[in-house]
C-alpha cells in the first residue's frame, strides 16, 4: 500500500499555520505520509495529487464563502476527510436549531431574518431580561460576535447602519462564561480524546487567543463523555474529527454552543498521544 499524501489546509494569510501545524506535519511524515501545507485559495495547488484533504486551518473561508463552497464542491469533493454534506451544514450556525429540536441543550436561541420585525419584548419574552449575544449565522473566530446589554440593545444593534450581515442569532448570556470559561471538547476517531477549557479575559466574554482568552487542560470526566456522546449521534453525519464547545448553564448541564467540524484548532498540543492518535486517522481507514 502507497503513503497517503495529505493536504494540511490553512489560509493565505496563515502560510506558517498555526500552534498545532508543525506537530500535526511531524506525526504524519513519522507515518510515512506525504504531508503539506497548503492554502485553499492557492491556485497552483495540485489537488488531485492528494488522497485527502484536510480543512486545518483555512480561516478566511468565511470572508470567501462563495468560493469557499465552490473549491469544496469542484476541486476536492470526496478528497475531504470530513465529510462535504457535514462540512456543508456546519458551515451555517442555524445548525443549533435542528441539534436543539433533537433534544441536545442549546442556550435559547431565536433567529432574526428580518430586523425589522424584531420586537425587544418578544426577545424578552423567549431569552429572558439580561445580556443578549448577537452573532452571524456564518462567522468563525468570535467575528461577528456582540455582547448587549438587554433586547432594546440587540435590536438597536440589528436595525443599525452597521448590523450582521445576513441572518444573525441571538442567544441568552450564560453567566458562567466569564466565571468558568467554554469547554472544548475533541473527538479523533469517534473518541473523545481530550478536553481544554478556554478562559476569556478580564472584562471580556470571547474566549479566542486574540481576545486575551486563555487555554487550560481539563480531566475528561463522564459526564463530559455523556454530552459529547449526544451532541455526536445528533449530527446528520459521523465525523473523523470533531469540536464540541460547551459551556455549563443552571444546574451545571452543558449547553452546545458549537460543534465544529469544519476547521476547528483541535488543541491537539493539549493532549496527550493526541497527534500520533489524529496522524492514525488521517492516514488509514
Amino acid at each position: 500500500m502507497n503513503p497517503a499524501s495529505i493536504a494540511v489546509v490553512t489560509a493565505t494569510r496563515l502560510p506558517d499555520g498555526m500552534e498545532d501545524t508543525h506537530g500535526l506535519l511531524k506525526a504524519l511524515r513519522a507515518r510515512g505520509a506525504r504531508a503539506d501545507l497548503v492554502a485553499w485559495s492557492d491556485p497552483a495547488v495540485a489537488w488531485a495529487d492528494y488522497d485527502r484533504v484536510l480543512l486545518h486551518a483555512p480561516w478566511d473561508y468565511s470572508e470567501h464563502l462563495t468560493a469557499f463552497d465552490g473549491w469544496l464542491e469542484q476541486v476536492v469533493g470526496e478528497r475531504l476527510v470530513n465529510p462535504l454534506p457535514l462540512m456543508r451544514w456546519n458551515t451555517d450556525k442555524r445548525y443549533l436549531n435542528e441539534l436543539a429540536e433533537q433534544g441536545v441543550p442549546v442556550p435559547a436561541t431565536v433567529t432574526v431574518t428580518d430586523p425589522a420585525h424584531v420586537k425587544p419584548d418578544a426577545l424578552t419574552a423567549e431569552l429572558g431580561p439580561g445580556p443578549l449575544v448577537v452573532k452571524s449565522t456564518v462567522g468563525a473566530g468570535g467575528r461577528r460576535t456582540w455582547l448587549l446589554e438587554d433586547a432594546d440593545a440587540a435590536c438597536e444593534l440589528l436595525r443599525g447602519e452597521d448590523p450582521p450581515p445576513g441572518p444573525a442569532l441571538v442567544q441568552e448570556f450564560v453567566p458562567s462564561v466569564r466565571a468558568t470559561g467554554e469547554y472544548s471538547a475533541i473527538q479523533i476517531g469517534g473518541r473523545l480524546s481530550h478536553v481544554v477549557r478556554k478562559v476569556p479575559a478580564e472584562g471580556e466574554f470571547r474566549v479566542q487567543h486574540h481576545y486575551g482568552g486563555t487555554v487550560l487542560t481539563e480531566t475528561v470526566r463522564p459526564w463530559m463523555e455523556d454530552f459529547v456522546a449526544k451532541v455526536g449521534s445528533a449530527l446528520p453525519g459521523a465525523p473523523r474529527y470533531a469540536r464540541i464547545d460547551f459551556v455549563l448553564g443552571d444546574g451545571n448541564v452543558p449547553l452546545l454552543m458549537e460543534a465544529e467540524v469544519v476547521e476547528p484548532d483541535l488543541f491537539l498540543r493539549y493532549g496527550d498521544g493526541a497527534y500520533d492518535a489524529f496522524a492514525s486517522v488521517l492516514t488509514t481507514g
